[in-house]
């Protein structure tokens, strides 16, 4: 990551993770939103969400390709990418802008605590997966519910209202992401962060295609209200929401029930 005109410009995906809080915040999500649903976190990165979700008997896998690294790479590069993104901060304070940076930063910590005591202990249980846009391992339908967030927008080149310094998750990669989000959820996607990453954030350009892709799968799409600080929204609140993508008739489960239905934010 290097500065430019006061703004980000991310020359690689940065790899630091959230914890459960901050997802729930982030999918405007509660834990009974997940509980009996089969769920999947793409671009998981050094995250602490399925940690935390599978200490609590929940049933998620998340997927990321840094997970074919060893441990010890992934929560070196994890910490080196936190403390790089700080200093960038630091240095334009007009590019992003959050209520507690502090608390911000001890949470990316946090979970990447978290997520490396995980990554450790489970070995090859199948809980971290490796893989990534737009070709996830997964068969068709495979998860009730799918989260995809800090990818998607974010890594959008500079000119089209994201932060990548570069062309490789242009808006033909973000359609053919979208298919592939939707391939393998049962029954519901949501992704965060629906809007341009600089000094006045509004609606991403790509938030009406990728609508129209979901629609075009066979799914009814909304946008939701997010409460998440996510460093951009605070400058413009409006802009802040999550796209929900929801099939109109869930595919049957192989136990022959189907997918629960969506539960709103009960905290």
């Amino acid at each position: 990551m290097t500065e430019d005109a006061g703004r980000f410009r991310l020359r690689q995906v940065a790899f630091f993770g959230r914890t459960l809080d901050e997802y729930l915040e982030m999918f405007a999500l509660d834990l009974g939103a997940l509980r009996g649903r089969r769920v999947l976190d793409v671009a998981s990165g050094p995250g602490s969400f399925v940690a935390e979700c599978l200490a609590r008997g929940l049933d998620v896998t998340g997927c990321d390709p840094q997970y074919a690294r060893d441990a010890d790479a992934i929560v070196a590069q994890g910490r080196a990418d936190v403390d790089a993104c700080r200093e960038q901060i630091r240095r334009n304070p007009e590019s992003l802008q959050y209520a507690d940076i502090d608390a911000f930063y001890r949470a990316k910590h946090v979970a990447l605590d978290r997520f490396s005591a995980d990554f450790r202990s489970r070995g090859g249980e199948g809980r971290y997966v490796t893989g990534c846009l737009p070709a996830l391992p997964f068969a068709d339908r495979a998860f009730d519910l799918v989260l995809s967030a800090n990818l998607l927008m974010i890594y959008a080149p500079l000119a089209d209202g994201g932060m990548h310094d570069g062309f490789d998750f242009d808006l033909d990669f973000h359609l053919r992401a979208v298919t592939e989000l939707a391939r393998v959820a049962r029954h519901e996607v949501r992704i965060p962060g629906m809007h341009t990453w600089g000094r006045m954030p509004v609606s991403h350009p790509y938030c009406e295609p990728m609508m129209a892709q979901f629609e075009n799968a066979g799914y009814t799409v909304e946008l939701v209200a997010s409460r998440y600080d996510d460093g951009a929204s605070i400058l413009n609140p409006a802009s802040n929401r999550i796209l929900v993508a929801t099939r109109s008739a869930p595919a049957p489960r192989a136990d022959g029930g189907t997918a629960p239905a969506t539960v709103g934010v009960d905290r």
